[in-house]
């Protein structure tokens, strides 16, 4: 019989504890507001977007958008962009469609 203490079972999981975010404070209004739009590239985002930005503009009166392509689905929107947007626009909305 083997002995237990010699085995030794890995699991392929990441194990990093979860952590917890609160729901971001709502805008008081979005009419004058800009919003950033990031398209993460799967199939119709950029349509999704398109339209959220039109009914935003027509219905709420947001002013002005600022709008980011990822270069690919399987990457993260680079740390850089983020923090542009972060500092440029007072929503963000990111798109994730098929």
């Amino acid at each position: 019989m083997p002995n237990e203490q010699n085995n030794v079972f890995l699991h392929p999981g990441v194990e990093d504890e979860a952590e917890t975010f609160g729901l971001a404070n709502r805008l008081p209004r979005l009419s004058g507001m800009k919003i950033g739009l990031i398209d993460n590239r799967k199939r119709n985002a950029d349509l999704y977007l398109e339209e959220i930005a039109r009914i935003f503009e027509e219905q709420y009166g947001v002013t002005e958008f600022q709008t980011y392509r990822k270069a690919s689905q399987s990457i993260p929107t680079p740390a850089d962009v983020l923090d542009d947007m972060a500092q440029n626009c007072d929503a963000i909305i990111h798109a994730v469609a098929d």
